[in-house]
């Protein structure tokens, strides 16, 4: 259960899924050859492919060996499923989540409450941002079928940014704004133009 656990969680940030598309993931849905990549089905049944990490890959690979589900007759399996073979919801995803989330807390006392499968998605995207990724490549990595959804990200990086040089330097510039009108030099310059 514990690599099975490992695998979901790497494939939620990695693949930048929606919760749901995780839950829908069958066996058929994943391409092991050179470039490694998911076929997710999201909203609207639109279909995308995403490619995985090495070490995601490489984990997805381990998992899939261990439980037998590239054996002919598996394609139609789901991915994750629970010990009782059921297939995951999203009150397990969250549930996983949760749990692990306060495991790493007791090495990590900065880890925040409240991390959720979204979390993840949200994470994946601001990292890949970060990354000098063009929006309209996120936008289609994420499956957002407008652009503006996915320049939510570009407007929270910009925040955090500000945010953090505010905390760094104090400010350069007054309050307020500067008495020009009472510069003879600056007003006569003015005049002339």
């Amino acid at each position: 259960m514990g690599r099975r656990d490992a695998v979901l969680l790497s494939l939620l940030y990695d693949s930048g899924a929606r919760v749901q598309e995780l839950i829908d993931l069958k066996v058929r849905d994943i391409r092991l050859e050179a470039p490694v990549q998911l076929r997710l089905t999201g909203k609207g049944r639109k279909t995308r492919a995403v490619p995985l990490m090495s070490r995601t890959a490489a984990l997805l690979q381990a998992y899939l060996d261990e439980r037998s589900l590239l054996q002919p007759g598996c394609r139609d399996q789901p991915l994750f499923t629970s010990r009782r073979r059921t297939v995951f919801g999203r009150a397990a995803i969250g549930h996983l989540i949760r749990k692990y989330a306060a495991m790493a807390r007791t090495q990590s006392p900065q880890i925040p409450n409240g991390i959720t499968p979204h979390t993840f998605r949200h994470t994946k995207a601001m990292h890949l941002l970060q990354a000098g990724v063009p929006l309209v490549i996120i936008r289609d990595f994420l499956g957002h079928a407008n652009i503006k959804t996915s320049e939510v990200y570009a407007r929270a990086d910009l925040q955090m940014k500000r945010e953090a040089l505010e905390k760094l330097a104090p400010s350069l510039t007054p309050h307020g704004l500067p008495a020009w009108q009472t510069d003879a030099e600056l007003m006569q310059w003015l005049r002339s133009l």
